[in-house]
């Protein structure tokens, strides 16, 4: 259902809707279950890996410190649908849908709620957890420059289903489920359309926001490399239903519904030359 990374690609975890956590520390060669069977449906990672949080529509967040081996539930049972966290996994963002924002600045033990009731649906945040963005599905775009606190609405109302952020937060993308994809270039103020419309259900960025992947749900995985402005289609039509990035834009997986974990990783930069494995 859902998969984070680590900054350099090898610590690695997923969630199964209806199943269990699993954890790689070989980039996704070899995985091991974690956890009990449960609705997962969200999961996030710190840059070093050591630090998850996985969220349970109608259950708990979960929170480990231990790259996974370990989980402890936190809050209430709510309608976690995403999660996002910092660099250093203490700044941690929650989603629940038809509820509030949840922020967490010590790892996901203590939580607030902010804003108000919404369908909140997706999050995403900078690297030192003091820029964020969540929308609303069926609503707005919201902003944070103080770490969730206070939000300002942008854009306008559409069915929201992904968010990425640079690692400054300067540079954002959001994929619309039936329509375009959008990208901001100053934190969220304004906002462009780009590429077709289409089924997008997941979106997520390197760390300088240059490197962006989008998926469409039943449709192609659609890379960029100049912040979302062009977009090429890769690979063939899948059922995807979410992907990740290591920071340097360079090791992407993608996992569908009811199949497997798909991993590319580049082995050069942009150029003439070298080539490309995935």
């Amino acid at each position: 259902q859902s998969i984070a990374s680590s900054a350099d690609g090898t610590k690695l975890a997923a969630v199964e809707y209806g199943g269990q956590i699993y954890t790689s520390v070989d980039a996704g060669e070899t995985w091991t279950a974690r956890e009990t069977s449960r609705l997962w449906y969200t999961i996030a990672s710190s840059a070093d890996g050591s630090k998850l949080v996985a969220g349970v529509p109608g259950g708990q967040l979960h929170t480990s410190s231990d790259g996974g081996q370990t989980w402890t539930a936190r809050d209430s049972a709510r309608s976690w649908y995403n999660v996002a966290s910092s660099a250093d996994g203490n700044v941690l963002l929650a989603a629940a849908g038809g509820e509030q924002l949840y922020t967490s600045y010590d790892a996901g033990v203590t939580w607030t709620a902010r804003d108000s009731n919404r369908l909140w649906f997706a999050v995403a945040m900078s690297a030192d957890g003091t820029s964020m963005v969540a929308s609303e599905y069926g609503g707005q775009i919201y902003t944070s420059v103080d770490a969730g606190v206070t939000w300002i609405p942008r854009e306008s109302n559409r069915a929201w289903a992904s968010l990425a952020s640079s690692a400054d937060g300067t540079k954002l993308v959001a994929v619309v489920f039936g329509g375009q994809i959008y990208t901001s270039a100053d934190g969220g103020v304004t906002w462009f359309a780009q590429a077709s419309s289409g089924n997008w259900i997941g979106v997520d960025a390197s760390a300088s926001g240059e490197t962006v992947a989008a998926i469409q749900a039943g449709g192609q995985v659609y890379i960029s490399n100049d912040a979302g402005a062009t977009w090429i289609p890769r690979f063939t039509d899948h059922n995807w239903s979410s992907l990740c990035t290591s920071a340097d834009g360079r090791q992407w997986l993608a996992v569908e519904h009811g199949g497997q974990i798909y991993k590319s990783s580049p082995f050069s930069t942009q150029g003439v030359n070298g080539g490309v494995q995935g």
